[in-house]
Formats: C-alpha cells, structure tokens, sequence
C-alpha cells in the first residue's frame, strides 16, 4: 500500500512541475471525449483461509466510456506533447457460470453479478504527426497521435454473494492501482482553434479487493485489461494569442 501511495504522490507531483514550466509558446489544448469500451475475459483469483480458487475465463460487460483530455504542445518541439487524462469505463460482469479451479476443476458454478467501476487519471506523454501543413494550419489539418503513460486507478466493486462456492455476503471495497495507458488516433482541424479525433485506447491494471465470508475474508484479484473506441472535440489555443 505504502508503494502504491508512493508511486500516486509521483504521479501528482511531476503533473504538477510539468504543467507550471509551460513555454509560453506552447499550444494548449481541452479535449472531452466519449465512446465505448470493451473489457476483455479473464481469470478471477480469489483466496480464502488459505485456499485460493480461480474462476475460469470470466465475462466482462461492454460499457460506455467518457472523459477529458487537457495539455500542450510544446512551441520549440511542436511534435511532442505532455496531457493530464481524465477517463470513467465499467467493467461490470453478468451472472453466469465459470468452471471453478482449486487444485482440481469442478463442473462450472453460477457467480453472480458485480457492478465494478474504474476512474482513471494519467500523465500521458504525446506524439504527433502534421499532415497537410498550410500557413493557416501549420500543425497541419490531418495529425496522426500517439499516447502512452502511467495511470493511477480507482476501482470500485459492489455486489451480492461470489457465488456457493466462495459465500460471501454482499461485496463492497474500493482499490487503488498503478497501471499503463497508450492509444492512438487521428486529429482532424477544421478550424484554426477546433478539431475532431477519433482514439484507440488500451489500459491494463491489477485490482485487488477484499470481501467479508463468514467470520473471514475473501480477497480476489483481477486483471482488468480494457479497450476503448473513442470519439471527441479538442479546442486548441495559445495564451496571449
């Protein structure tokens, strides 16, 4: 926990020291964005008393995404860029059956539903590409991007029982994790100031909750790995301009 606290305090801080060192030559840019995101099936470890289960090949609902994108491009090395990003998916699962696996497998079991919600907050850095330069957009109309940087996760999972195997009562506990973020899109600047884009984001994160069971506790362990499609506005300025 000290070490996650750790890591988010850096995170923060070199936020903080990269957005007060802006050149004043540097292009500003406020993005909101929306779209959907698709979480993909995954192993639930979970442990009890000592005993650890695994719920095989979990499914995941598709939910909607949205969020918000704020930093600058810098004047003297216009291709790169640094962003704070600001972003809210689900990753809930249905109830359904899973084959349980503890040592042996058994036949599969229903578990039952959980709503699990993810905020995310990352200092991206960027890279971009003009096309189609002119005097009048000199960053070009077209721009290719990249983004990639580490995210700081809030996780909340609530929910009734596991399942017969793991009886639990009702799930509740919030997690905080460390992760990664990258994607990569393409900008269209129809005017000097506005531009539309479109973004393929990949996240990855390892939550960690505990549940109460009986006089004990279950803590379960999942990987949430999340691809998002997304769809924005991004308004570009420079200050004094």
């Amino acid at each position: 926990m000290i070490q996650k606290q750790s890591l988010l305090n850096l995170l923060f801080v070199v936020a903080a020291l990269a957005f007060t060192s802006v050149p004043a030559s540097a292009e500003w840019v406020l993005e909101l964005f929306g779209g959907g995101a698709f979480t993909q099936s995954q192993d639930v470890n979970d442990k009890l008393t000592g005993i650890r289960f695994k719920f095989r090949d979990v499914d995941f609902k598709n939910s909607f995404t949205f969020g918000g994108r704020g930093g600058y491009w810098f004047g003297s090395v216009p291709y790169f860029g640094l962003a704070l990003d600001v972003s809210h998916f689900h990753a809930d699962t249905n109830r359904q059956t899973a084959i349980v696996c503890s040592g042996a497998c058994v036949p599969p079991v229903p578990v039952a539903h959980l709503d699990f919600s993810v905020t995310g907050i990352s200092l991206n850095a960027m890279l971009r590409l003009p096309l189609w330069t002119s005097k009048e957009f000199p960053q070009g109309r077209l721009q290719p991007y990249l983004t990639v940087g580490p995210t700081a996760f809030f996780a909340r999972a609530e929910g009734p029982t596991l399942s017969a195997i793991v009886p639990t009562r009702s799930r509740s506990d919030t997690d905080t994790a460390i992760g990664v973020q990258a994607g990569g899109g393409l900008a269209w600047q129809f005017h000097p100031n506005v531009a539309l884009f479109a973004e393929y984001r990949f996240t990855h994160f390892d939550s960690g909750f505990s549940f109460p069971v009986l006089d004990s506790k279950a803590n379960e362990r999942r990987d949430i790995t999340t691809q998002r499609a997304l769809f924005g506005i991004s308004y570009r300025f420079r200050l004094g301009s």
